[in-house]
């Protein structure tokens, strides 16, 4: 898999186009448009007198934040370098052998499913119902081989979230069919809603099930790598015997704690998100060349309709404005008419809505002089 093609590859950009790397507003990458937090800032600084020592192997400051912050017990908990140290973890210790699995979705998973031989069965989901799981029509593809469902909530790149009680209701079906449920929740907290999408409050009493969570997206902090997953005890010990040590390093052990000191903070998130997500949507649908899918989370998946160019041709054209848009041609289903773009704050929202406006209105007016 070529990983030039995944979001945020700011300096590649940069070095392709000779554009220096603060010139360019990055919509590719899908994090918390507020940035780095006070009360982050002053942990991370306070940290580094430490980085003398070894960071904690076992992360256990940060399991107890963790512990707290969703009421799950800590035993339950393993840390790691991003969501995906976590997903490859979790197949080498379930072991799948045939996973069913929506698309399009985050390429991560069918690297882990092919490093541990694991056959997927992909359930195409449907552009004509917006890309939106109907989990009905997901049981019908469940047969006697599958042993692990795996999907994205919100999605990736779709942008859409599934319904807590269809969630339930497919976990439980999963389990009367002895097969495992992985939800990778990386984006929950950047819903409206946050932790009340979560499926978290299932883990005591559905056994099957693991959850995939990240703090890089939400704490706006990608550059220092650090997801977590939730699941059964005697799974989670096992993932902790075959983690690489230190894996997660000594800024990361330290920053769990603000997400229980400093809830102003994800107010704010929650309340720049409700407003711009819906500002930037209802903006992009103005723009007849583009098809614009409800976003339910903190990036919106468009569709060029204009035959005469596409996603490559798109993502240059931005680039030459300053702005990096994400190329969604190698997700799964998805073909190069696709781009994925970020939501951020209103000034840089409103300069990606002005750019588009210019490119697109001058590639309709250069074909028809």
């Amino acid at each position: 898999m070529d990983n030039s093609l995944h979001g945020g590859d700011l300096y590649k950009t940069a070095r392709s186009f000779g554009i220096g790397e603060e010139a360019i507003l990055d919509f590719s990458a899908n994090i918390n448009s507020l940035g780095l937090s006070q009360e982050l800032r002053r942990v991370l600084l306070e940290s580094i007198d430490k980085l003398v020592n070894y960071p904690d192997p076992m992360c256990n400051e940060l399991r107890e934040e963790i512990s707290v912050y969703l009421s799950v017990p800590k035993e339950s908990i393993i840390a790691g370098n991003g969501a995906s140290e976590m997903i490859h973890l979790l197949f080498d210790v379930l072991q799948p052998r045939k996973v069913l699995m929506p698309a399009p979705c985050f390429a991560e998973y069918e690297r882990s499913a092919n490093i541990f031989g694991a056959e997927i069965c992909y359930y195409r989901l449907k552009e004509e119902d917006g890309f939106r799981l109907d989990i009905h029509d997901l049981f019908s593809y469940v047969t006697n081989h599958t042993d692990t469902i795996l999907l994205c909530n919100p999605n990736n790149p779709t942008s859409a979230l599934i319904p807590g009680e269809d969630l339930l209701e497919m976990i439980q079906y999963a389990e009367s069919r002895n097969v495992n449920v992985i939800i990778d929740e990386a984006f929950i907290e950047l819903t409206v809603g946050g932790n009340s999408n979560s499926v978290v409050e299932y883990l005591n009493s559905c056994k099957n099930l693991y959850i995939i969570r990240a703090l890089t997206k939400i704490l706006a902090v990608p550059g220092l790598r650090l997801g977590y997953a939730l699941g059964d005890p005697a799974i989670v010990g096992k993932m902790w015997d075959r983690k690489i040590p230190w894996s997660v390093n000594t800024f990361a052990c330290g920053i769990g704690k603000v997400l229980n000191s400093c809830p102003e903070y994800l107010l704010a998130t929650a309340a720049w998100l409700e407003e711009e997500k819906e500002w930037l949507y209802n903006e992009l649908t103005k723009i007849s060349s583009l098809k614009i899918y409800k976003p339910d989370t903190n990036f919106v998946l468009i569709k060029i309709l204009d035959k005469n160019l596409n996603a490559a041709a798109l993502k240059a054209l931005m680039i030459s404005k300053g702005i990096l848009i994400r190329d969604a041609c190698n997700f799964k289903f998805l073909d190069d008419k696709y781009v994925r773009v970020a939501v951020k704050e209103r000034k840089a929202n409103s300069e990606l809505v002005k750019a588009l406006k210019e490119i697109l209105d001058y590639e309709y007016i250069d074909r028809n002089i």
